[in-house]
């Protein structure tokens, strides 16, 4: 897992929800931001293994427009290709 992975929380509150990683704290932990619910000033920490890897979001210095930007248009592109 590296900073800039979209990755889809698999447990707590925020279970099912996509965030980007902004931060690698350690081995164990992240910080994650969606820029909505959690914005790039304020990320979340979560463990590694409660987090799925979707996809690359190739943001080095994300803001909070891009972060939501990224995400919606990440999901966006996987429908198109799910409903060929």
């Amino acid at each position: 897992m590296e900073i800039g992975d979209i990755v889809i929380s698999l447990a707590g509150h925020d279970e099912g929800k996509a965030f980007v990683v902004t931060s690698v704290v350690s081995d164990k932990f992240v910080l994650i931001a969606d820029g909505k619910s959690r914005t790039a000033e304020r990320p979340k920490l979560k463990r590694k293994r409660h987090l799925r890897v979707a996809g690359k979001s190739n943001l080095s210095d994300p803001t909070n427009a891009a972060l939501r930007k990224r995400i919606k248009q990440f999901f966006s592109d996987r429908r198109v290709y799910a409903e060929e």
